[in-house]
């Protein structure tokens, strides 16, 4: 029997941040979707507590945990912890044989060769925005290929809350990538700003000098971000091993 037959069985890695937190009522009311755990950083007071009463709802008879039981039944799992966090949610989906959806950014070169290698034997979607509207933004941007054939110059510019630890962002790096493989030859510039309480802005500009194009996608809620994880998630469970990211899910 294929998953998309049964419930979903979820666990979170990193369900008390601010994504986790958004995605655990949505996983609760989802009937498709079943939580069935959540890990937090080993230094969290809240290891222990309910998951439900963690994010102010009614118990559900579940607790936080430090890392991800080796005991418990999981489908999937949804990595939004910090980029030590989601190797070791890497190396449990490689030791259970079951897909994974990162979230979480900030990765260097040897952790993102190890994503790519465990890539090669479960499903792995990579992600630095689960949002829709960033894939759209993404194909937006592959379509100018053979467009503009005039002299122009690329900025990006990003800018989200105070507490963001990586600066520039993993979705303007994304972009900065996906711009890269249309014009290699291109340099690009990214601005970062870390203020207030941003979910996340990003504008690409391309300077013609007389004119400027810009396309902007601006987060007006963090919720799409957790929406766009269960999408992923439930897009992601019955693919065969591979590296995936949100714009395979919209092309």
């Amino acid at each position: 029997m294929k998953i998309k037959d049964r419930i979903l069985k979820i666990f979170i890695s990193g369900i008390t941040g601010k994504v986790g937190q958004l995605l655990t009522p949505l996983i609760l009311e989802d009937k498709q979707l079943e939580l069935v755990g959540g890990s937090c950083s080993s230094s969290s007071s809240r290891i222990g507590e309910d998951i439900g009463k963690v994010n102010g709802q009614k118990k559900i008879g579940v607790n936080v945990s430090e890392d991800i039981p080796k005991t418990i039944s999981i489908d999937l799992i949804i990595d939004f912890s910090s980029s030590a966090g989601s190797m070791i949610a890497l190396e449990t989906a490689l030791e259970k044989g079951i897909p994974i959806l990162i979230g979480t950014t900030g990765f260097n070169a040897q952790q993102k060769n190890d994503i790519t290698q465990a890539s090669r034997k479960i499903p792995v979607l990579l992600a630095s925005n689960t949002s829709s509207g960033i894939a759209i933004l993404k194909n937006l941007i592959s379509h100018t290929t053979n467009i503009i054939k005039e002299d122009f110059s690329l900025n990006i510019s990003e800018i989200h809350h105070a507490e963001k630890k990586d600066a520039p962002s993993g979705t303007a790096i994304d972009l900065e990538e996906t711009i890269k493989e249309i014009y290699p030859k291109k340099e690009v510039s990214i601005k970062s700003i870390r203020d207030g309480l941003n979910p996340g802005e990003h504008k690409v500009s391309l300077n013609l000098g007389d004119e400027i194009i810009e396309l902007t996608h601006k987060a007006l809620d963090r919720k799409i971000f957790a929406k766009g994880s269960i999408i992923g998630a439930k897009w992601l469970v019955n693919r065969q091993p591979g590296f995936y990211t949100m714009q395979d899910i919209y092309s």
